[in-house]
């Protein structure tokens, strides 16, 4: 399914307010200009500590955040604009420079995107240097210990690259992975790196050449992770095969597998001092194992969903762990207590004002409507369900008691506002329908949403998207029951709201900037007047009393700005 910022073209701006800087879950350093507040740091990418222990550097859609290491406050924030999914990125062993993964801003001669890596003085955030190369996202980056080299993948595009940062030459790789390319690193003594894929093996290349040096085999399943210990004599692999191996650095022989519960395994490192290794598991546990029994030592439970990735501070005293419930976790190594838990990590598609302008809403791409208290910018409530999906689109009624949600799984959900609690499901399709959209090969998004004035009536947009049509439906909002067919035919719909009446309906689409407008009442199509062509943004959003204007971005957070201070975008 595709994702939409087009449903919160309805959203409610009512009131202009002020963010407590030091708030949970709402971070404003480094705002931008005109801007008096963010919701959200981004949606949560990777994680590194500097070399010297001193920070520990998160990146997100909009850039990277640094964290102090022991208590988790927020530092400073390297802003990457125009970067709409968290990259990768890696630091230099003097800690000065960072590599990081970018998107091209624009295709070649030839019609290609090439994706970069770009490096970046990391006191001033001035771009270096400019690597360009990959034709598919990097994914992952990293930087020989010597710091004269970088080397970076790139995913299915199965790309593997190698530069020479004093020279930005480009060193030819061979191509091995026969499936795609997720994951590289270097030794810590020497110019060694590794790189793991799709195909259930690693590989080990001259830093230098690019010469391919040795292949580890002996999973049965897709390798995910590797890592070297301290020593750089062994490397550890974890695979979906649900085993940990680990090798001889120099040879590439098998020393001994770890065999996993049935919870899969994500990611692992090594201690500083080699004796442990940590896993990042599916469950969302973080473990330790001690690398000479490879005996469980502990395991420290907190994230509520499945661990991406873990990292070991320099001096091996904090354990940081990255997971899909879109937190990151800082634990004592020793003892294992949560030391601080990073908040404010989300990707938002939607948001919305309630009519009293005291909270707000958001939907995110990970599935959770989350209600803000607007004054302090706490969260104040979470909601999530088996059947939420990706949120396209939050809108309140006009009583503010039920917040209507677009999920990816073609419905629209009716939440009580203070509880959550399921009110009744606006169902686009049935089994027969969803059958035939599989078997016709044909996908349906539901985009905008709107409440009638009285609250009465919904009214939704849809979008078959693969065959270029749309629909136009409307809802009793009680008992979530179609009470009409407005339009289904030609054009997708990207906006559909009522007249302030409550006695027109009026929509947009792909009709060559039509704009159509029906009788609410009875589905005739009328025509429009001058008073019915919507003007403005359908991400920009003015408050009622024309004084500012919230911006949900394509970064996954939401801008708030003074009207005078804000630049006309889309």
């Amino acid at each position: 399914m595709k994702t939409s910022f087009l449903s919160i073209f309805t959203a409610i701006i009512v009131s202009i307010f002020c963010f407590n800087s030091a708030s949970q879950d709402n971070a404003q350093i480094g705002l931008p200009e005109g801007a008096i507040a963010r919701i959200g740091k981004g949606s949560l990418g990777q994680i590194h500590f500097s070399p010297d222990g001193s920070k520990l550097a998160v990146s997100t859609s909009i850039g990277i955040w640094f964290h102090d290491p022991n208590t988790g406050k927020e530092l400073e924030l390297l802003q990457r604009p125009n970067i709409p999914y968290p990259f990768p990125f890696a630091f230099s062993p003097d800690g000065n420079t960072m590599a990081i993964g970018i998107n091209p801003k624009k295709k070649n001669a030839s019609g290609s995107s090439r994706y970069s890596v770009e490096l970046v003085n990391v006191t001033n955030g001035e771009k270096k240097e400019m690597l360009v190369g990959h034709l598919h996202r990097v994914k992952s980056i990293a930087f020989s210990p010597d710091g004269n080299y970088v080397a970076s993948v790139g995913g299915f595009a199965n790309t593997d690259r190698l530069w020479n940062t004093q020279t930005g030459e480009s060193i030819t790789i061979k191509r091995m992975h026969a499936k795609g390319v997720n994951l590289v690193l270097f030794t810590l003594d020497g110019p060694t790196f590794a790189t793991v894929g799709y195909d259930n093996a690693a590989y080990l290349w001259d830093g230098k050449t690019g010469n391919h040096k040795l292949t580890l085999k002996g999973h049965t399943k897709q390798v995910s992770s590797i890592t070297y210990s301290p020593d750089n004599k062994s490397i550890a692999t974890r695979s979906r095969d649900g085993t940990i191996q680990l090798w001889d650095a120099t040879t590439g022989k098998h020393n001994t597998t770890l065999k996993l519960n049935k919870e899969s395994v994500r990611s692992l490192a090594y201690s500083p001092d080699g004796k442990t290794v940590v896993s990042g598991n599916d469950n969302g546990d973080v473990q330790l194992w001690d690398i000479q029994t490879m005996e469980l030592k502990s395991t420290l439970t907190g994230h509520t969903e499945s661990v991406r990735s873990v990292a070991y501070a320099p001096d091996g005293k904090t354990i940081a762990s990255t997971s899909r419930d879109e937190t990151v976790r800082l634990w004592d190594a020793a003892t294992g207590e949560t030391k601080a838990i990073l908040t404010g990590y989300m990707d938002i598609n939607a948001a919305a004002y309630s009519p009293d302008g005291n909270t707000i809403v958001t939907g995110n791409h990970d599935g959770r409507v989350q209600v803000w208290d607007a004054q302090s910018a706490k969260i104040k409530n979470t909601f999530t369900g088996k059947n939420y999906g990706i949120i396209f689109g939050v809108t309140y009624s006009p009583d503010g008691n039920t917040i209507a949600v677009v999920s990816s799984y073609d419905r629209v959900l009716l939440l009580d506002a203070k509880t959550g609690n399921h009110k009744a499901t606006l169902k686009h399709f049935g089994l027969i329908d969803a059958v035939f959209l599989l078997l016709q090969n044909r996908e349906y998004d539901i985009g905008p949403i709107a409440y009638s004035p009285d609250g009465n009536t919904i009214v939704t947009g849809g979008d078959y998207y693969t065959i270029e049509k749309g629909t136009v439906y409307l809802w009793n909002a009680k008992t979530g029951k179609r009470k009409r067919v407005i339009y289904k035919g030609k054009g997708g719909v990207s906006t559909a709201v009522f007249s302030k009446d409550g006695k027109r309906i009026i929509a947009t689409g792909d009709w060559k900037e039509k704009t159509r407008v029906w009788d609410a009442k009875t589905g005739k199509e009328l025509t429009p007047t001058p008073a019915d062509i919507p003007s403005g943004s359908k991400r920009l959003l003015d408050s009622p009393d024309g004084t500012a204007t919230a911006h949900v971005e394509r970064n996954g957070t939401v801008l708030i700005r003074k009207k005078d201070a804000t630049s006309q975008r889309e």
